[in-house]
């Protein structure tokens, strides 16, 4: 039976079904939803903690901060998609020396931005413990308490996103391979310098 995503068996899927941008990219819309689901309980959390403390004024600016934030997200999302696609497709041809169509390329990184949900999930849970840890009884008492524990959840943030840009390294190479009709290590040296590279700039 032919898998019903490449989440787990990549190459029988896309050998199978191909490479149709529709489902890649509601997969890239659920992504970003995802994360922008993670702003929203970050407001959520923040502005009834604001609140609570009787800084109703602090916490009704939250919202706007919120939606610019969210609309930012998802224009880096989208232009994201395209300028890993790019540079993916640019380095697969020329270390792999087949022809692949960009869209086949475009179509693998756009399954390859639902691991990103993970990142987003720890990232929620480091908020929330960062907010409920923190006390609001002057702001920049709040500032620093927020900022500490956030620090100290940065390794586990850190591993979780490492073993995400592994399971993009494993979907982009088997969409690679499957598109440029390549079984060698090539195609798996263009997504993993590809996927760790986007891993290393969000360490900046």
């Amino acid at each position: 039976m032919a898998p019903r995503t490449p989440f787990l068996h990549p190459r029988e899927y896309f050998d199978q079904h191909g490479f149709d941008l529709r489902p890649a990219a509601v997969v890239a819309g659920v992504a970003a939803l995802s994360l922008a689901l993670v702003l929203i309980g970050f407001g959520v959390l923040l502005s009834n903690k604001l609140a609570a403390a009787g800084g109703a004024d602090a916490a009704s600016t939250i919202w706007p901060l919120v939606g610019a934030s969210i609309v930012g997200l998802v224009l880096a999302m989208a232009v994201g998609w395209v300028l890993i696609a790019g540079v993916l497709h640019v380095f697969a041809r020329a270390i792999i020396g087949h022809d692949g169509r960009f869209t086949e390329t475009f179509a693998t990184v756009g399954w390859g931005t639902a691991p990103t949900a993970l990142t987003g999930l720890a990232l929620f849970v480091a908020l929330a413990v960062a907010v409920d840890g923190a006390t609001v009884s002057s702001p920049a008492l709040f500032l620093e308490q927020f900022q500490a524990t956030l620090q100290q959840t940065s390794a586990v943030r850190t591993a979780i996103s490492f073993a995400v840009a592994g399971w993009q390294t494993y979907l982009y190479a088997h969409g690679l391979a499957v598109a440029f009709d390549d079984d060698s290590e090539a195609p798996w040296l263009a997504g993993g310098v590809i996927a760790y590279g986007s891993w290393l700039l969000t360490l900046f």
